[in-house]
């Protein structure tokens, strides 16, 4: 299954969690992005059918590498 990454993230609300677990909260989409772009990070989302789908801030290529 293919993640939704960064700009792919269409939704207009998003829970947002951290690269270390902690939950960031709801914000916009283009707010989560600020905060991954800002850490270094990627925006993926991991649970599309929540209410509001849920987004973690990831290193990506790492995470695909890993699951590699």
């Amino acid at each position: 299954m293919a993640h939704q990454i960064n700009e792919d993230i269409r939704d207009k609300e998003v829970r947002l969690i951290s690269s270390d677990g902690q939950q960031l909260g709801i914000m916009s989409s283009r707010d989560a992005l600020a905060v991954a772009a800002k850490a270094g990070l990627d925006l993926v989302k991991i649970s599309p059918n929540a209410k509001p789908p849920v987004c973690k801030l990831m290193d990506y290529d790492k995470h695909r590498y890993e699951q590699a």
